[in-house]
């Protein structure tokens, strides 16, 4: 199965990378935090709390089909709930073993149009899809990093570098409401600025002899971010509060999964559920910007800290596995044999 650049090698590749950094970084944790506490505190776990997990994880899925089945109406598609369903898990895993969740849209249109979707239909969907997930970590991410900075530098510790990290979260703010106002109603202009964003010397010299290719898919994926958002909104704005509605409930659900993990081992968030799910909103944001697969290895890192906030030490490395576990490799498996069962059944 290939769809533009998705194939079976680029996906092995995807999928060994993530495992390797994830089981290395685990090894790590484990090694750093593990004591004969951990493996007898492993059966003190709250066999409740697995239920409530298991839901949450299930919840998760199930409304990210009701959101993706929303859109395809809006759009004048009749797709079967379980046939979105099913496409949505193989698109979370080849999003999950790609850079960027890249392989997610490519997968996705392509089963989308295996149903009878035009092409053009297929793509609208799944980049609707990918638009309101994008605004959700665009305005979502800046700004909660904006508002609750004084916070979170107490949480880290870094108090003392409070003015810096002021004015730049208040400079990624501005500049997120700027580039989203530009991109909607003025698209030209909103191009030209990523053009010549993307043709600064130092970027160029990142991106390396891939930099015009990546400039051109920015460019494209840029132009049906702005159709599609244009045709919604200024024709569709109730299914909209009802796309929105579910994109916000589906990362509550997301990253309820946390809390789950700790409530089983009998810590009581309380009050502070609040900023414990800010803190992981803000760390998935800042992994989202990480080219590896699935953010593995900064993810786990990002979440052992966190954890450290509630539970002891020898706790630390189980609880993020049990949470990558089922925010993660739960997921990829389940999607993985969905694949699978695509490619047996062309």
């Amino acid at each position: 199965m290939e769809t533009g650049k998705l194939s079976a090698s680029f996906l092995k590749k995807g999928l060994t990378l993530a495992l390797i950094f994830s089981l290395l970084t685990l090894t790590f944790l484990f090694f750093h935090s593990a004591t004969p506490d951990t493996w007898r505190s492993i059966f003190y776990f709250n066999p409740e709390t697995i239920f409530l997990l298991l839901i949450l994880v299930i919840s998760s899925w199930l409304v990210e089909a009701l959101r993706v089945k929303l859109i395809a109406g809006t759009l004048g598609e009749k797709v079967g709930f379980l046939n979105i369903l099913r496409i949505n898990m193989v698109g979370l895993f080849t999003g999950n073993i790609t850079p960027f969740t890249s392989g997610s849209v490519p997968a996705q249109v392509y089963l989308f149009h295996r149903l009878g979707v035009s092409l053009g239909k297929a793509t609208a969907i799944v980049t609707t899809r990918m638009v309101f997930t994008s605004l959700f970590f665009m305005i979502g991410g800046p700004a909660a990093l904006y508002l609750f900075r004084h916070r979170l530098l107490e949480e880290l510790g870094i108090q003392h570098l409070s003015g810096i990290i002021n004015a730049m979260l208040l400079l990624l703010l501005v500049l997120s409401f700027i580039f989203l106002l530009v991109c909607i109603w003025q698209p030209h202009y909103g191009r030209v600025l990523v053009k010549k964003v993307l043709s600064l010397r130092l970027i160029r010299k990142i991106l390396g002899p891939r930099a015009e290719a990546i400039c051109d898919r920015f460019l494209c994926e840029l132009q049906e971010f702005q159709s599609c958002l244009l045709t919604i909104f200024r024709h569709r704005f109730l299914p909209v509060v009802g796309v929105i509605f579910l994109t916000v409930l589906y990362w509550i659900i997301n990253l309820s999964i946390a809390p789950a993990v700790l409530k089983g081992f009998g810590v009581n968030i309380g009050k502070r559920i609040f900023r414990l799910l800010l803190l992981e909103f803000v760390i998935l944001f800042l992994v989202s910007f990480i080219p590896i697969p699935g953010g593995s290895g900064f993810t786990e890192m990002g979440l052992y800290s966190l954890f450290s906030i509630y539970l002891p030490k020898h706790l630390l490395a189980v609880s993020v596995v049990i949470w990558r576990f089922l925010s993660y490799y739960l997921t990829t498996l389940i999607g993985g044999l969905f694949f699978l069962r695509y490619l047996t059944h062309k």
